[in-house]
């Protein structure tokens, strides 16, 4: 059983993106006007072997990313839009067999940090909510996760599905 301690070690993780074994970020500037709207590519390569793969475009005002296993299949892929600051605010998520499995909506706090996540079915209808709290100085102290209706989930609650995924951060 899945409980919130690991739920919030990993959004935690997902936040720190130094804790990964490897980062690769590479810029190509397709810019003409010296702004800084360069695509950029990130890879990072977990413990477990699986990597993820995320590709920014400001001037698109798009991101993706693509998480492979450890033997470099395709796991979940993500593609987000991001708003004029190019902050995450939405996304739509893909499992195994590249099929749209639900969509996001992120929510920033005053300091551009994701403070909310709300997860919706393919048809808008609120599958869970993640919010998330964080310290004076800015780091990650608790994920808390609700089920549709509101209800604060216990540890061994928060995933009775397995197929659900992990609360993504951007």
């Amino acid at each position: 059983m899945r409980s919130l301690a690991i739920l919030s070690a990993i959004a935690f993780a997902l936040l720190s993106p130094g804790i990964c074994a490897a980062q690769d970020d590479t810029a190509a500037d397709n810019s003409t006007d010296g702004s800084d709207n360069a695509i950029h590519a990130v890879t990072a390569i977990h413990p477990d072997g699986s990597m993820t793969v995320t590709i920014t475009d400001p001037d698109k005002h798009s991101s993706e990313s693509s998480t492979y296993d450890a033997a470099r299949k395709l796991m979940e892929r993500v593609v987000y839009t991001l708003d004029e600051n190019n902050l995450v605010v939405s996304g739509t998520v893909y499992g195994r067999g590249n099929v749209a499995a639900f969509k996001t909506v992120y929510k920033h706090d005053d300091a551009n940090r994701i403070c909310e996540e709300d997860d919706y079915t393919l048809d808008d209808q609120l599958l869970r909510r993640f919010t998330y709290e964080f310290a004076g100085d800015g780091k990650l102290l608790r994920v808390h996760a609700y089920d549709s209706q509101g209800n604060e989930l216990r540890e061994d609650d928060a995933y009775p599905d397995e197929r659900q995924s992990l609360p993504r951060r951007h």
